[in-house]
């Protein structure tokens, strides 16, 4: 083998890795998701929307310390959809709602 061999492999060599070594805290500090749902009964839609989002965020926490998903120890929530339906009406006494929560909760 040539000198001018050895030297293109290591030249090749080296930019390999400094290529890893760039790209590695890069996909250490990437974000991580799960989407999440949660639902809760109350009575009137914005309670039970409330209650759902309350308990929703708490799951989400625990969920994502339970995976080691705590990044820099904020969470961010995004993509959120509400759905309600009547849980039951008790006519002049009020109605009971039951609200699905779902969100993306990223940990980064």
């Amino acid at each position: 083998m040539t000198r001018t061999s050895h030297a293109r492999r290591r030249t090749a060599a080296f930019a390999t890795i400094t290529t890893l070594m760039l790209t590695l805290p890069a996909i250490a500090s990437a974000e991580v998701c799960t989407r999440l749902p949660l639902s809760d009964v109350a009575f009137g839609k914005p309670a039970a929307t409330d209650a759902a989002r309350e308990k929703l965020r708490e799951y989400a926490n625990e969920k994502l310390s339970q995976r080691g998903w705590r990044g820099n120890g904020r969470v961010r929530a995004s993509n959120e959809t509400v759905s309600c339906k009547v849980y039951l009406d008790l006519g002049p006494l009020g109605t009971e709602y039951r609200c699905l929560v779902t969100a993306t909760f990223c940990a980064g």
